[in-house]
């Protein structure tokens, strides 16, 4: 449960981060977009998202026996794009309840945009499979 907090305050510190840059105006805000190779758009969106909108995907994954920390170290780009496919997601208060149903199995593959690579991340850990091998 420690991991998941320290997650979200990451999360946090990051949706603060990115409202000061809008604040800072559209060049730092390109500026940002090129360094971590994220269009424009993209980014408008995950710095307009809510703290607990930006703490579904950790959540999810969680809950799915992924770690998200493991995950956003040993496949940043992954973590990137799923973070800014789940962004752009207008399920967000259905993940919502469904994750605040513990006991109840997740229906995410009905919507989630992320499903296909959740997908292969659980099919890769359990083959064993290094993550730089896919």
């Amino acid at each position: 449960a420690m991991q998941i907090v320290e997650t979200v305050r990451q999360w946090w510190r990051v949706q603060s981060y990115l409202r000061k840059l809008e604040a800072l105006g559209p060049a730092a805000m390109a500026e940002l977009a090129r360094d971590n190779a994220i269009p424009e758009a993209d980014l408008r969106k995950l710095a307009a998202r809510s703290e607990t909108d930006s703490a579904l995907l950790p959540r999810l994954l969680k809950r799915l026996g992924i770690d998200p920390d493991q995950l956003a170290r040993r496949q940043a780009s992954v973590m990137r794009d799923m973070t800014i496919v789940c962004a752009g997601c207008a399920m967000t208060r259905r993940c919502r309840s469904d994750l605040s149903q513990q006991d109840a199995p997740l229906r995410h593959g009905r919507y989630c945009p992320n499903t296909e690579t959740i997908r292969a991340l659980r099919q890769g850990s359990e083959a064993g499979a290094r993550p730089s091998e896919f």
